[in-house]
């Protein structure tokens, strides 16, 4: 890190001198100066150069706090050009005033009439320096934007999947068609509609399984199925009211009912000594609840954790909206804020 910083002070010297014989050589017009001026000039130069090159290390500070390329462009160039422009007035003032008022002792009237192209050929300079540093102060906004936006798309792809991987998993399946085995001999009529009705569900998971929202009277549609599946199971020991209006606006992540349902059922004990409550509602707020009786399995089911995770996670990523979770000794609640786009 000191090699590296050294290397930087020792460049930024060479360039600082080297400017200052160029912009000698374009006012004066002449290269044939005596050795003291010379000697002078790069002691001006580093003087003035070194706090000027120093500006990109106060700035990198200053940009971490005040400065945002990718969302407030216009705020940020205001923000950095007002940053530049008073450091470096405040340093071309104090480097003038040293090495001209109190150095080669000139009045403050002769310095301004002799040293003005002097002045703005500092400031043009300065602008120069200020356009690199912004230039790859936002090269590397933009670039980190690119690749952070990209993680966050891989990372979205693989939830998405994970999502329906635990929806669908060969457990849920697997009872599924113990129940089916079991109707045929008994109901064979209700075992057609249980056939139907699991083929129907299946359906709607490959439909939605490229759909990144969708309406809520769809998902309402789709957890119907679900829930029918479920009670055929489980029988009137499973009760889930649903209060919801499907034609109220809005959308949600598709299987976010199915998710919180099948969470419930997952954790929690469902027989006819303890029957399992689930509520589905809308809120004047525009946000959906789902909210049942806590009574925890002593064995969780394989599989039992991550759905709910997932979705939390997949919510917040396609809305920038948390899922609120919540729970005491009765009942556990989760809140989906309603996704309502523009027009609807």
């Amino acid at each position: 890190m000191l090699q590296k910083n050294f290397i930087g002070i020792v460049y930024a010297a060479f360039i600082s001198i080297l400017i200052g014989i160029t912009t000698m050589l374009l006012i004066t017009g002449t290269l044939n100066r005596p050795f003291s001026v010379y000697v002078w000039n790069a002691g001006y130069s580093l003087c003035l150069g070194l706090p000027l090159f120093a500006n990109g290390y106060l700035f990198r500070w200053y940009e971490k706090r005040y400065i945002d390329w990718i969302n407030r462009p216009v705020k940020s160039v205001v923000a950095a050009l007002l940053m530049h422009f008073v450091y470096s007035s405040v340093v071309i003032f104090i480097v003038n005033w040293f090495w001209f008022i109190v150095v080669l002792d000139q009045e403050l009237r002769d310095f301004w009439a002799s040293n003005t192209s002097m002045i703005i050929s500092e400031y043009i300079i300065f602008i120069i320096v200020a356009a690199i540093i912004y230039a790859i102060s936002f090269f590397k906004a933009w670039r980190s934007e690119v690749t952070q936006s990209e993680e966050i798309k891989r990372e979205a792809l693989s939830l998405k999947y994970q999502v329906l991987q635990n929806q669908v998993n060969p457990h849920f399946l697997f009872n599924s068609l113990n129940v089916l085995g079991s109707l045929i001999d008994v109901d064979s009529e209700k075992a057609k509609k249980f056939t139907r009705e699991l083929s129907l569900f299946y359906r709607d998971v490959l439909h939605y399984k490229d759909q990144d929202i969708i309406l809520l009277k769809e998902e309402i549609a789709f957890v119907k199925k679900y829930i029918y599946l479920q009670q055929i199971r489980f029988g009137e020991a499973l009760d889930v009211e649903i209060i919801a209006n499907e034609n109220i606006r809005g959308r949600v992540i598709p299987l976010s009912l199915q998710v919180l349902v099948e969470n419930a059922v997952k954790h929690n004990e469902i027989s006819k000594a303890n029957p399992l409550k689930i509520v589905i509602a809308i809120t004047d707020d525009y946000e959906l609840i789902v909210e049942n009786n806590i009574q925890f399995k002593k064995v969780l089911e394989p599989g039992s954790g991550t759905g709910l995770k997932n979705l939390a996670s997949r919510y917040e990523f396609l809305t920038g909206k948390k899922v609120n979770i919540s729970e005491n000794n009765r009942y556990f609640r989760v809140i989906l804020p309603l996704i309502v786009l523009d027009g609807e």
